[in-house]
């Protein structure tokens, strides 16, 4: 009996122990409550403590990464890249169709050589045969508001009254040979006949004419003769003065609009041509030659892998005051056994997310060296300093 008492209290003393060490060894991060049902449910992820340190799961990154997608849409015309290209920055690595942009282009290029034309056309100063032939045209009718101011001259009233002398001469002896054939039962149709009804029509077109020029000018005619002189007057003027200023500013104004149509223009055509933003690598060509690309869709993703991130979104909210920038950290690899990188905290995200009921914040660690071997997206294993 002695010899079982003396087992028994062996055996109690490393249960202690093991408890013990249990609970001074690696213990999870309080997570989210179990649920009420009171069976174990699966939470998020969590950092551990292990001997006051933090450890955390974590993925390798880029240092840069982009996802390029055309705003607008459009048909695939040539894919200039393969998956693991190296590009540089500026490289075109995708075009789009671009016969719409291109001929939208030379459509506001031409308006604004029309605008900029009217502009110099408004601004320039009259030319000497436009002038010349503005006083012409006022002198014009000045003579003409004379002419009908003065009346006709004493030399037209002589050649009117001997015109209407000459026609009524005409006449008489037209008269006289018709009337010798009066009796005639075909006189309608005789030569004398129309000899007769010519010289009357002359006769009375010549007392016509004498009649306007010895009669007085209507208001009328005054009236149109004087704002013919105005109008003449009034062009002169304009062209002496050269461009009114309101006429300049409009002219100005179109000219602005149209140079934004061709700026709009050249953006539009400039986005059907898709450049690398930054020297790196083509991760992954989306698009293929003849396909389409709707506006936003994710065409091709490029990354600078020369530079390698590790990222921990497995901090809770519980841990991450103990976290400063700059602190010091170990990372190991689950794919790479056997390799352990010195790192330190470069960025912690100030904003925590919702995981799965816990608040976990990102943690962005630069390792102090690289390793061929690291691809994106691996898994890897983050050591915080304790503190």
């Amino acid at each position: 009996m002695k010899h079982s008492k003396s087992t028994n209290v062996i055996v109690a003393i490393l249960a202690v122990s093991l408890l013990c060490a249990c609970a001074g060894g690696a213990t999870r991060a309080p997570a989210a409550a179990q649920a009420s049902s009171g069976q174990g449910q699966a939470t998020a992820p969590a950092a551990i403590r292990q001997s006051g340190r933090i450890v955390a799961d974590a993925s390798v990154v880029p240092v840069r990464s982009v996802t390029l997608s055309a705003p607008n849409g459009g048909t695939v015309a040539s894919v200039l890249v393969a998956e693991g290209d190296s590009v540089a920055a500026g490289q075109v690595l995708l075009r789009l169709n671009s016969v719409r942009q291109r001929t939208g282009l030379v459509q506001a290029e031409a308006a604004l050589q029309g605008s900029e034309a009217r502009l110099a056309e408004v601004k320039a100063a009259p030319r000497t045969p436009q002038l010349s032939a503005a006083e012409a045209a006022v002198a014009a009718a000045q003579a003409a508001l004379q002419q009908v101011q003065d009346g006709p001259g004493e030399s037209q009233l002589v050649a009117a009254r001997a015109d209407l002398a000459n026609a009524e001469a005409a006449r008489k002896q037209a008269q006289a040979a018709y009337d010798r054939l009066s009796g005639s039962p075909d006189i309608a149709m005789r030569p004398e006949a129309l000899q007769l009804e010519q010289a009357t029509n002359g006769y009375n077109a010549a007392k016509a004419r004498l009649d306007v020029l010895q009669a007085e000018p209507s208001a009328a005619t005054l009236a149109a003769a004087q704002a013919e002189v105005r109008r003449a007057q009034s062009q002169l003027d304009l062209l002496k003065l050269g461009a009114r200023p309101e006429s300049i500013e409009a002219a100005e104004a179109e000219v602005l609009l149209r140079k934004a149509d061709v700026t709009l223009a050249q953006a539009a055509l400039d986005e059907t041509e898709m450049h690398a933003p930054f020297a790196g690598s083509v991760c992954a060509a989306l698009a293929a030659e003849g396909e389409y690309a709707p506006p936003g869709g994710a065409i091709l993703r490029l990354a600078d892998l020369s530079v390698w991130l590790v990222e921990t979104d497995d901090v809770t909210e519980l841990d991450i005051g103990r976290i400063r920038l700059g602190d010091a950290v170990t990372l190991t690899f689950d794919g790479i056994p056997n390799l352990e990188l010195p790192g330190k905290v470069v960025r912690i995200k100030p904003v925590g997310e919702s995981k799965q009921g816990d608040i976990t914040y990102t943690v962005v660690i630069e390792p102090e060296r690289t390793d061929e071997r690291l691809r994106w997206n691996m898994t890897a294993t983050v050591v915080f300093p304790a503190r």
